[in-house]
């Protein structure tokens, strides 16, 4: 799995990033999907408390970038690959997960 920290969107900030091979007790487990350029479920909003682990999954029926702005992560989702990211959610807001260029996933609220 590559993750990259991008620096274009704004609030470069460290997050601490693992992979996800297992989650452990208490990380907030987010799914979503993106089936013909459409997110499924529909893009929702998920609450979770700052400085929960969070891991989110991602599976695609084409290859994209998906990112997580505010901590500026972006990895790879594709067909048969999902992809997944796992970090610890330090920074209160909200923050929108996208399949680049343009499609919103769902919503990040972190308090």
């Amino acid at each position: 799995m590559a993750v990259l920290l991008a620096g274009g969107c704004g609030h470069a900030r460290a997050a601490q990033v693992s992979d996800c091979s297992s989650a452990g007790p208490g990380t907030v487990v987010v799914t979503s999907a993106l089936e013909t350029g459409q997110a499924v479920p529909a893009p929702h909003r998920v609450n979770m408390a700052a400085g929960s682990t969070v891991q989110v999954r991602v599976s695609s029926d084409k290859v994209v970038q998906i990112h997580i702005h505010g901590y500026d992560l972006e990895y790879d989702a594709a067909p048969g690959t999902p992809g997944c990211v796992s970090f610890v959610a330090g920074r209160a807001g909200l923050f929108d997960v996208e399949a680049h260029p343009d499609t919103l996933l769902l919503q990040l609220e972190v308090r």
